[in-house]
């Protein structure tokens, strides 16, 4: 005998079935917006369409696909499609965040971090980097290396970072090997290792980490903490210098330059200067200008000389001020202008380069209307560096009053100092003071000049 069918688990079955189709409808539909977003984004199939491929992320994004969410984000972040807007990049990026889409999880922390579309906020950066990391994302594992080794929103922690690093190196991250090679060569978290610290340099720089290979160029030229082989200091700062790196490209002109590594080439030199000048190098600007006014490897040339000069000096080199100050003295390069030396003169003084205090006593002094507490004052601070032109110049004060009471004990201090210091005149002008000096006066001088070198001329005068 037939039973009765339970009609109401049909009806059941029934009324579940077309939610079921829906959802799945759904999914599929991201899915295909998601990935159709892709195709115009990459022009996979159809042209290039960044218009085209925003609306489709915008609708997968809406509908909650985080991929789709997360590309939305990289979208506004570089401005494809839409005006680049790093807010809505982080709105974004939360979304797939949050639904733990490693990616979206690091690039959320990167704007944290740097202050993209907000505030700079190292606890959110650290906390995203950290749930990216946990899924293995290398990039992220890196970055929380770096937080705890810098100690950005956490207390500095190297051997959380040594944690970090190591993960990330052990799964081949050029920059992980980079970030375990310093923490090796400064013993930061671990005991300082110079081999390990080339080895995982090494291991990033045959991947292309250009600081890993400017590291071992500098390793292997200057023999700290490897034995030392131009040679392949050489090879390492091509490396880096061919991918643009311009302390590289800098060190790459001065190795070719003295001939370390390979044969002496100033052509090489000028090459790899300009290099590192044109990205802003202050000291390969510094050094072209010295080959243009000297004509090394290049016809001699005062005006590419000075310009050369001013683009460091305007960076502060103390050295390319100097320069520019006794080039525009001589009128070199330039209309020669007194008034101007002295500014560029100042500039380099003020950083403590003795030549020019020197130089700017000496134009004080030369003025048409001489200054002579001003050279008195230049004057001075050379000779406190142990400038013997400055303590002879000083001597010469001393001994015919010129801006200061005449006073021959201190002129034979002086000069005698500047005689020490193996400048003939300073011993001519000692010998000369020596002749009106009692026998008292002269030991006296002596006794000043003993106290001077052995308190580096502090309070010496």
């Amino acid at each position: 005998m037939r039973t009765h069918r339970n009609r109401q688990d049909v009806c059941l079955i029934r009324l579940n079935f077309p939610e079921l189709v829906t959802e799945t409808t759904l999914v599929l539909q991201r899915a295909a917006l998601t990935n159709l977003g892709l195709m115009y984004a990459n022009g996979q199939g159809v042209e290039r369409d960044f218009a085209q491929a925003l609306r489709c992320y915008q609708q997968a994004a809406q509908a909650g696909a985080a991929q789709a969410q997360s590309n939305l984000a990289v979208m506004y972040a570089h401005g494809q499609g839409v005006e680049q807007d790093y807010v809505q990049a982080r709105s974004w990026y939360a979304q797939a965040a949050e639904q733990g889409l490693a990616y979206a999880q690091a690039n959320l922390a990167a704007l944290y971090a740097n202050g993209q579309g907000g505030d700079v906020d190292y606890a959110q950066a650290l906390r995203w980097y950290g749930a990216a990391a946990a899924q293995g994302d290398t990039t992220a594992q890196l970055n929380l290396g770096v937080m705890y080794a810098n100690g950005q929103g956490v207390d500095q922690d190297f051997s959380r970072a040594l944690e970090c690093y190591r993960n990330g190196a052990a799964s081949g991250d050029p920059a992980a090997q980079y970030g375990l090679g310093v923490m090796y060569a400064n013993g930061h978290g671990v005991e300082h290792d110079a081999a390990q610290a080339q080895h995982w340099y090494t291991q990033a720089a045959e991947q292309g980490h250009v600081h890993a290979q400017f590291n071992l160029g500098f390793m292997f030229s200057s023999g700290e903490g490897s034995s030392l082989n131009p040679a392949l200091g050489l090879h390492w700062y091509e490396r880096a210098a061919q991918a643009g790196d311009p302390a590289a490209q800098y060190n790459l002109g001065v190795m070719y330059s003295l001939g370390q590594g390979a044969p002496k080439d100033t052509a090489q030199a000028l090459q790899w200067y300009t290099a590192a000048a044109q990205q802003g190098d202050a000291a390969a600007q510094y050094n072209l200008g010295l080959m243009y006014a000297t004509g090394q490897g290049v016809d001699r040339d005062d005006v590419v000389a000075l310009a050369w000069y001013q683009l460091a000096a305007d960076q502060g080199d103390a050295l390319a001020q100097y320069n520019m100050g006794v080039m525009i003295a001589n009128g070199q390069g330039t209309m020669a202008s007194d008034e101007v030396a002295m500014q560029w003169l100042q500039l380099a003084a003020d950083q403590g380069e003795a030549q020019a205090q020197y130089d700017l006593g000496a134009l004080h002094q030369a003025s048409k209307v001489p200054d002579l507490a001003k050279a008195l004052a230049c004057y001075r601070l050379a000779a406190a560096q142990s400038h013997p032109q400055a303590q002879a110049a000083l001597g010469w004060l001393y001994a015919h009053g010129a801006g200061v009471l005449q006073d021959y004990v201190r002129a034979h201090m002086w000069f005698n100092l500047g005689a020490v210091g193996g400048l003939a005149e300073a011993a001519q002008g000692r010998d000369h003071v020596a002749q009106q000096m009692t026998p008292a006066q002269i030991a006296q001088a002596h006794e000043r000049a003993r106290a001077c070198q052995k308190n580096k001329f502090v309070d010496f005068d």
